[in-house]
């Protein structure tokens, strides 16, 4: 079957930061489920779920699944992703520009791309503090995260997979 995230022990995807200096992630293992996730970057496994078409994750807090990923989701489709960041109460609030696209990374051409954006806010004594940062995700089917930016002047591309 064909999906936006293709978990399995032993994939992995390499990227590179915009100081040339790359990261990895890989699938470590999957018990019930459940796959445990490292990053080159960071000491800690994260944990992914698949639960019907949701893909959720822990890795913005330890132990607070939160959905990030939706298969079936079409263009306009939002959700919120809660989580404490540094003790503050924080949300994600993503939403589907496209799907069944194509991208060009890294001189790479990818089909069937949902591109997701994501507005960051914080909540401070009840009142919703919009961050002013803005992510874009974009996801290849069968290839996972291809491309990570942001309005802070990130830019992560896959240089790297191995499904």
């Amino acid at each position: 079957m064909s999906t936006y995230y293709p978990l399995k022990a032993g994939n992995s995807w390499t990227y590179k930061n915009n100081d040339g200096s790359t990261f990895t992630n890989k699938v470590e293992s999957e018990s019930g489920g459940v796959f445990s996730m490292s990053n080159s970057l960071t000491p800690n496994l994260t944990q992914v779920k698949k639960d019907g078409n949701t893909f959720y994750t822990d890795s913005y807090e330890a132990g607070n699944m939160q959905p990030f990923l939706k298969e079936d989701a079409a263009a306009g489709d939002a959700w919120e992703i809660k989580y404490k960041a540094n003790t503050i109460d924080s949300v994600l609030n993503v939403k589907i520009i496209s799907t069944g696209g194509t991208k060009e990374v890294e001189g790479k051409s990818y089909s069937d791309v949902m591109e997701m954006e994501g507005m960051m806010s914080f909540i401070v004594n009840g009142n919703i503090i919009n961050a002013g940062t803005k992510y874009q995700w974009y996801y290849a089917k069968d290839v996972g995260l291809i491309l990570t930016t942001s309005s802070l002047g990130d830019n992560m591309p896959l240089i790297n997979c191995t499904i």
